[in-house]
């Protein structure tokens, strides 16, 4: 020994044995050689009334979308407004060269005047020999002739009447006017073009103030509501009470809400779901028809439910689980797996933010304790766990675990 001492290699052995000797008796194993208790957070389960959403995808329409069409068969001389331009009630859009309409109004006022002329000279006939009737200086059938006379003069002059207004109207619609405010699409028919009632459209118009959200629920999703609503776990508002959110393509969220204001009550029958409409204000044009948008309708409440956050559960090759609280063989507290099935997501706001909770429909009742936090450090059921109220326990050793995954590669 003392031999070996003298020698380096013998001298680092020797230190080396003592330091491990160090080791085992400053470090203490658990009974059994079982690691000890893992800590984890846990909730109360506790039925509540929480808010309840709807999300489906849908397509922005515009709420009135109309044709723009000649009245009149004519050339058109001008186009009055600029493409893709939001036009107001009664702006012009086209004029139709207004040179023959013109012409017609002018003979049917001399048409006019004529028969007015005769209708006078048939009026002053009548007058003169209604007295001499009376004294039998002309016959009767004179006096009848003169009345009849009268009558179809009337009539004449009624008819041409109708024809000054009917050429007035039709000189009027030489100029092709906005019905209703809105945006204006591209024209379809260039100057020059012979254009009539039955040619087609010259341009579309359409409103885009309110649009119109139009997205469908499938049928199992409209029988399940029914059930809920039906049995009292669901409670859903008015329809004028309804909050009707969206978000477009990119994710980001449309400032202002619509309501519904329209559902079918049949199902369409190419698809299965239900039709159903909401309005959406569009002050600023910002949105535009034929946009998909994410829909979200708010103002449900869900009654009595109970809810884990969706971190607490946990899926294998059987479904989804909680772990929670229970007693082991020695009395021990241990995590025990529990199968449920679950409903829809919640949104609830707290001290913490905004908090994202699974509804569950069944396999858990009131009071039990479920593991929250801490489920990946429970590597089989069973396992010895020190459960402490959320918010409470120690989260490092697991954010530690986590830490790597959430560096980025360099």
């Amino acid at each position: 020994m003392i031999r070996a001492l003298h020698s380096p290699a013998g001298l680092v052995l020797v230190l080396l044995t003592l330091q491990l000797a160090g080791c085992g008796k400053g470090e203490s194993q658990p009974a059994g050689g079982m690691p000890p208790p893992t800590q984890v957070s846990i909730i109360d389960v506790q039925p509540r009334d929480l808010p309840a959403h709807f999300e489906y995808i849908g397509r922005l329409d515009a709420s009135r979308e109309i044709e723009i069409r000649p009245r009149v068969t004519g050339l058109i001389e001008q186009r009055l407004f600029e493409e893709g331009a939001r036009i107001k009630a009664g702006d012009p859009l086209f004029r139709i060269d207004a040179a023959p309409f013109a012409a017609r109004k002018q003979a049917a006022e001399a048409a006019l005047a004529e028969d007015r002329a005769r209708l006078t000279q048939a009026e002053r006939e009548v007058k003169r020999l209604k007295p001499l009737a009376g004294k039998e200086m002309v016959s009767q059938r004179e006096l009848d002739d003169a009345l009849s006379t009268l009558a179809i003069n009337k009539a004449a002059v009624a008819a041409a009447e109708a024809d000054l207004t009917q050429a007035q109207l039709e000189l009027g619609y030489t100029e092709v006017t906005a019905p209703i405010a809105g945006r204006i699409g591209r024209a379809l028919q260039v100057e020059g073009a012979l254009v009539s009632p039955t040619s087609g459209a010259l341009a579309y118009l359409a409103q885009i103030d309110p649009l119109y959200v139009q997205f469908s629920i499938a049928e199992n999703e409209r029988l399940a509501i029914d059930r809920q609503l039906a049995d009292g776990s669901l409670k859903m508002p008015p329809p004028e009470q309804t909050r009707v959110e969206v978000r477009l393509a990119d994710g980001t969220p449309y400032p202002l809400a619509g309501q519904v204001d329209f559902s079918d009550y049949r199902t369409d029958p190419r698809t299965g779901a239900f039709a159903v409409r909401a309005t959406l204000p569009n002050p600023d044009a910002k949105l535009s028809p034929g946009q998909f948008v994410r829909v979200r309708v708010e103002g449900g409440v869900l009654t009595s439910a109970l809810a884990v956050p969706q971190r607490a559960v946990q899926e294998d090759a059987s479904g989804k689980l909680v772990y929670v609280v229970g007693q082991g063989e020695n009395g021990a507290t241990v995590a025990l797996p529990k199968p449920v099935e679950v409903g829809r997501w919640v949104e609830t706001s707290g001290p913490g933010g905004t908090e994202r909770l699974w509804v569950i429909t069944a396999g858990l009742t009131a009071g039990d304790q479920v593991v929250t936090d801490g489920t990946a450090r429970i590597f089989y059921p069973g396992m010895p766990i020190t459960p402490q109220p959320a918010g409470t326990a120690s989260e490092a050793p697991e954010a530690a675990a986590q830490a790597p995954n959430s560096k980025d590669p360099q």
